[in-house]
């Protein structure tokens, strides 16, 4: 019993199997199998493993460089739209604040300031309807400055989107990261204020964001731009997507603080960043030629010859 347990549990072999016997069966599983292995190297279709220089089983991991500069590529576009989207916020309350300071001073030069056509004093009007207008006109900008003001309006449109690159950089410090505003010739910032007559952002001297509803297959496709835009109208094989076609890359970038990062490292994110939003921005630059290209044959079909 005990001799019977011992070959069980040690591997050993049976009494009536010699070592010479064992030591030729080995050899020929070893060398059938050495055969199949032949027969798969040489199939087409069996799987072949991937070798160790096309594809590094550490780069998928999170810590991977490549993982960290691919996160940190969709960390810095989400970051991007939420300062795209305050910044246009305080531009539309600042025009506002303007029209409503502007309104205020109109009626309290009207109504306190101005000298009366009947000589008698300052302020108001020998006429009592335009005296009550000027009384109203006052009253009203002072209640939606009260209004402007209570109702938290001032908060969200116009003392947090200040505020908001600050506070993100406290939250950013913790990550050894920092962001910075890239801003541009004061001029352009100015006509950035046109941006609220151009909500679309047609105008390509405005930074921003302009999403196009198109086909999920329009870059797949190999046709030409007047045959892609057919695409359109049979709503392409795999649905619809709503794209940004906006040039991206500008406006803000984050940047990496030299303690805890390497110059190498941060001279490669640097590498990596302008190299993806250089394709990103020639792929959305192909895209807007399409939807132009589109919509000239749309304007052409609907506005006969007046189209242009």
């Amino acid at each position: 019993m005990t001799s019977t347990l011992d070959r069980i549990v040690k591997g050993a072999p049976p009494p009536d199997v010699s070592l010479d016997q064992v030591a030729q069966s080995a050899r020929r599983e070893s060398t059938t199998n050495l055969s199949q292995t032949r027969s798969r190297r040489d199939s087409i279709t069996a799987p072949r493993p991937q070798s160790s220089s096309q594809s590094d089983p550490l780069n998928n991991l999170p810590s991977s460089p490549e993982q960290i500069k691919l996160n940190l590529l969709i960390l810095e576009s989400s970051l991007r739209a939420q300062y795209l989207c305050l910044h246009a916020r305080l531009r539309l309350y600042l025009v506002l604040l303007a029209a409503l300071t502007l309104w205020i001073s109109t009626f309290t030069y009207l109504l306190f300031l101005r000298p009366r056509e009947d000589g008698k004093g300052t302020g108001g009007s020998p006429y009592w309807v335009v005296d009550i207008a000027e009384r109203l006109g006052w009253v009203g900008g002072l209640v939606t400055a009260g209004l402007l003001w209570g109702t938290g309006m001032w908060d969200r449109g116009i003392r947090w989107p200040r505020k908001w690159v600050n506070i993100t950089n406290r939250g950013l410090r913790g990550f050894n990261l920092k962001l910075v505003v890239i801003r541009g010739p004061w001029w352009k910032e100015a006509l950035g204020y046109l941006a609220l007559l151009d909500p679309y952002g047609w105008w390509g001297h405005i930074k921003g964001m302009r999403f196009e509803f198109m086909p999920k297959d329009i870059e797949k496709s190999t046709l030409e731009n007047k045959d892609k835009v057919g695409l359109w109208e049979t709503g392409g094989r795999h649905g619809w997507i709503e794209e940004d076609v906006a040039p991206g890359g500008d406006v803000i970038k984050l940047l990496l603080l030299p303690k805890p990062f390497s110059p190498d490292f941060r001279e490669d994110w640097d590498t990596y960043r302008h190299n993806y939003w250089e394709k990103e921005n020639e792929r959305r630059s192909q895209l807007r030629a399409i939807i132009k290209t589109r919509q000239k044959q749309l304007a052409k079909q609907e506005g006969g010859w007046l189209w242009w």
